[in-house]
């Protein structure tokens, strides 16, 4: 590149109003050093260009009078040098590039393409520590300049390169349930290690995990309970079906939502989306529906609260999901002076309540009015009350 860098200090020296005397009192040399910087003898130490470029108000490139054709050109250079030393396995050779780009890459961050991480991936193929640790030190440098919405691949990237004793670390940095799912992030970075023997449980994490949004996206549609209860009766039992299926469960109308079967890893996703189920055929007049859509989650709410061990797991009958199950354990919420039971189950970081409270709650609202006069409402009520068990607060 044409460096402008002399002429770029006379201009802004000029533009200020100072002298070369005053300029080196402001930089800490001498008036010859200015003097010879502006006629192009000699050139100010490398680190002295931030400070110069800050003091001028201006960037370091601005100040060197790079062209953004120059810019472009320099980036594209420096990307296809990586790329080839990669292919290549030049340790060495990838390592300084690198060193490089992470030095230029603030300055030039709008001329890099930000695939280069497709690029960074292969970088596991060296095993090498030196590269994998730069590789970590430039992807975390990217991650703080790159466009929000590529801060997954980024990660994903980074998440290879992170060894095994501060993986924990990381995940707790960088991972959350919502949008970066640790079990997405461990189980592509086992993939991509070949370390074949990690991925097992991780794979059923992600399974079990899918499969919970399945309902939980069809609890979130509530606004079409109240805009259009057919299509979310629709959805609710497409979801229902798919979840059935995947559990070799194949149960008739009645028992769509229990699944016809003991408690499993969704029982609380059943449970929501039951309510809402039968709230739509409420809203539609359909009572009959309505009345087994209660019934089958009231069955399920029955099979979990009749739980008495302390701690127990809870599974699932999916091949798929062979020896997966959820720490359960049974807890007392204090309200009003008693003690109401009510069930935790936790993977991880993810964590479901089964509180009884709740569900007569929710059987309570408006949507149910219109069910209220028939002796059926009120044996099925009765048989939810009994699902809220509550004692006493020990004084001991």
């Amino acid at each position: 590149m044409k460096l402008n860098l002399g002429n770029q200090i006379r201009i802004n020296r000029r533009r200020m109003n100072l002298t070369q005397e005053q300029l080196a009192e402001k930089f800490g040399t001498s008036p010859q050093a200015i003097s010879r910087w502006e006629i192009g003898a000699t050139y100010p130490d490398i680190e002295m260009l931030p400070m110069i470029a800050s003091f001028f108000e201006m960037s370091v490139d601005a100040l060197l009078g790079v062209t953004e054709e120059e810019k472009e050109k320099f980036c594209a250079e420096l990307q296809q040098s990586f790329e080839t030393a990669v292919r290549a396995k030049d340790v060495h050779k990838t390592i300084d590039i690198m060193r490089e780009i992470r030095r230029n890459l603030k300055e030039y961050q709008h001329y890099w393409f930000w695939g280069l991480y497709t690029e960074i991936w292969k970088v596991r193929l060296f095993r090498d520590e030196k590269v994998l640790e730069e590789m970590r030190l430039l992807a975390e440098e990217i991650f703080s300049v790159c466009p929000k919405e590529q801060h997954y691949q980024v990660i994903e990237c980074m998440s290879y390169m992170e060894d095994d004793e501060h993986i924990a670390a990381f995940l707790d940095a960088y991972a959350s349930r919502e949008d970066m799912a640790r079990l997405s992030l461990l189980f592509k970075r086992y993939k991509m290690r070949e370390e074949l023997d990690k991925i097992e449980p991780v794979r059923h994490g992600i399974l079990w995990y899918e499969l919970s949004h399945i309902i939980t996206a069809a609890n979130d549609w509530q606004e079409y309970l109240c805009k259009d209860p057919n299509h979310f009766i629709w959805f609710c039992e497409t979801q229902l079906n798919y979840l059935n299926a995947v559990n070799n469960l194949s149960p008739d109308k009645k028992h769509l939502i229990s699944g016809g079967t003991s408690t499993d890893l969704w029982c609380e996703e059943r449970i929501q989306l039951g309510i809402r189920y039968a709230a739509s055929f409420a809203k539609l007049g359909k009572m009959n529906e309505a009345y087994d859509a209660f019934e089958d989650t009231i069955r399920v709410i029955e099979q979990i609260m009749s739980i008495t061990d302390d701690e127990f797991k809870i599974g699932c009958s999916s091949p798929a999901l062979e020896g997966f199950a959820l720490e359960s354990k049974i807890n007392w919420l204090e309200k009003d002076g008693k003690e109401y039971k009510e069930i935790s189950m936790q993977y991880n970081d993810w964590w479901n309540w089964i509180i009884p409270l709740d569900y007569q709650k929710a059987f309570k609202h408006a949507w149910f009015d219109s069910m209220r006069e028939d002796k059926r409402f009120d044996a099925l009520f009765e048989r939810l009350d009994k699902c809220v068990i509550c004692r006493e607060i020990s004084t001991n």
